[in-house]
């Protein structure tokens, strides 16, 4: 486990743009950022790999690379293939999402672990709930719950004990999450600094709210990317998180 250092490295923005063409415009203009994700709008450009490999050569293998396609479970040696692949890539984070029956999602982190074997990387993210939805919305469904906070530390700790390595929360549940998990990674997303419009997050907070609140890593899209000057806005978050960890009780978290 490795010392988390101060904004620069828990800033992860998200390239969630439909070119690689506009991506690497963003890579090009945002030279004070080390930590990118990338997502479905990219996968459907095509050649992923290869826009994965031309990321890592233009930032020299510094920072990281968070590939968030929500991977759903499969066999075990389709699974393997792709650990390979990311572990070529240096990647540093990847998620899953929950399959039916839960069994195919254990037997998809088994294959995970195996295929990552001694490397600490790609670590394995997952996500409790959507920073999309709130407590009405799973309400609405067959969910039985007291609260939303204590459903998704109640979740997270299923998909930790089943061998997961961190958690992607937002709003206060990155308190709760972090109270219960102390030593576990929590990348947060729905980030919306005080000068940025909401979007479609529902369960919000500011960088420095995150920050005080326990999350280790921040992933911010549209406020940055659709910023008059991205660089600006990525300097002014990446601020914000450095002010938020000087006040900070606790040491750094490690991941």
């Amino acid at each position: 486990m490795q010392q988390i250092g101060g904004g620069k490295d828990r800033l992860i923005v998200a390239l969630d743009v439909p070119t690689h063409a506009r991506a690497f415009e963003l890579v090009d203009q945002l030279d004070n950022v080390s930590f990118y994700k990338v997502g479905l709008e990219l996968l459907l450009a095509g050649n992923l790999l290869g826009f994965l490999r031309e990321l890592q050569e233009r930032r020299g293998q510094a920072g990281g690379v968070f590939v968030d396609l929500k991977t759903a479970g499969d066999i075990g040696n389709t699974i393997a293939a792709m650990i390979r692949q990311l572990q070529s890539l240096n990647v540093r984070f990847l998620t899953l999402t929950e399959t039916v029956p839960r069994a195919m999602t254990l037997a998809t982190v088994k294959a995970i672990l195996a295929a990552r074997g001694s490397a600490q990387n790609p670590q394995l993210l997952m996500v409790p709930v959507f920073s999309s939805l709130d407590e009405e919305d799973l309400r609405d469904g067959e969910t039985k719950f007291t609260d939303i906070d204590s459903y998704i530390v109640e979740r997270g700790r299923k998909m930790l004990d089943g061998g997961c390595d961190g958690l992607i929360v937002s709003g206060q549940a990155i308190k709760a999450c972090r109270a219960a998990f102390p030593s576990t990674v929590i990348v947060s997303p729905g980030i919306r600094p005080a000068w940025a419009s909401p979007n479609d997050h529902k369960r919000l907070t500011t960088p420095g709210e995150a920050i005080s609140l326990g999350a280790d890593y921040l992933v911010v899209g549209r406020p940055i990317t659709t910023f008059s000057d991205p660089k600006e806005a990525a300097q002014r978050i990446i601020d914000e998180i450095d002010a938020a960890l000087a006040d900070r009780p606790q040491p750094l978290k490690t991941g």
